[in-house]
């Protein structure tokens, strides 16, 4: 059988390797080539005894779109690739008969639904025709949802990385796929009022004031038509207890 040369190099943990394909290719090239490790088959888990085990997420692309430091990267990637949940990541086709609307309709429907096969496809084409679209969608999804799963972040640094770089289909992949998988729930967000608040952060943790900076850079910047009900939602959850992966917090 012929030997995955990425499988080997990330075996080999050999840190100044994968360094210096950072240094010789560039950050985002790399983390667009070893892509098809930072995927889990499933998040969550349930046996016949009803015992739950949930998957925490990967932090890379947030770390990669974060760090510039080609030492702390290459220790990154071996540190989150799973070689053991292999993914074989193929061309994302688009779906070019679409009007805007309706693929806008679309990738919500198939992100809620889990569906990573449409949505990766429906998202692909929606952010070749119109970027503001793309986002105003996947935003609107990420801040319906519990703020520890992070969504908000893969979205927010997915912009980032695509403002940086360019456009890779690899790249895409990794958060179309997170956030299809990584089960959600809604009851906050259902149950919160669509009255506009001032949320204070006089008591917040360093972590929270992090997640909130971005939070409402992101209602600034794009026309959210549920932008009451997220804040609602997110001070809401904020009651709650709210940490940040270590290696994120250490870049911020």
């Amino acid at each position: 059988m012929k030997k995955d040369i990425k499988v080997e190099i990330l075996r080999e943990k050999n840190v100044e390797k994968i360094e210096n394909m950072i240094e010789s290719i560039g950050k985002y090239e790399i983390l667009s080539y070893f892509s098809n490790f930072y995927d889990k088959r499933s998040y969550f888990k349930v046996n016949d005894l009803g015992d739950i085990a949930i998957k925490d997420y990967n932090p890379i692309l947030i770390l990669f779109a974060l760090c510039n430091d080609n030492k702390k990267l290459a220790e990154y990637i071996l540190k989150y690739s799973y070689p053991e949940e292999k993914q074989n990541l193929k061309k994302i086709e688009r779906n070019s008969n679409l009007d805007i609307e309706t693929l806008r309709k679309n990738l919500m429907k198939t992100i809620i639904s889990g569906n990573l096969d449409f949505s990766k496809t429906f998202a692909k084409e929606l952010y070749l025709r119109s970027e503001r679209d793309f986002f105003e969608v996947l935003y609107s999804f990420s801040m319906m949802g519990v703020p520890q799963n992070l969504k908000l972040f893969y979205v927010y640094f997915l912009e980032k990385v695509f403002r940086e770089y360019k456009y890779d289909d690899n790249i895409l992949y990794i958060v179309i796929a997170y956030l299809t998988k990584y089960r959600d729930e809604y009851s906050v967000y259902i149950n919160s009022s669509d009255v506009d608040i001032e949320i204070s952060t006089n008591n917040f943790s360093e972590d929270k004031k992090i997640y909130f900076r971005i939070f409402n850079e992101v209602i600034k910047k794009y026309n959210f038509k549920n932008t009451n009900k997220f804040k609602n939602s997110l001070n809401k959850h904020f009651e709650q207890n709210f940490y940040l992966n270590k290696d994120i917090r250490d870049n911020f």
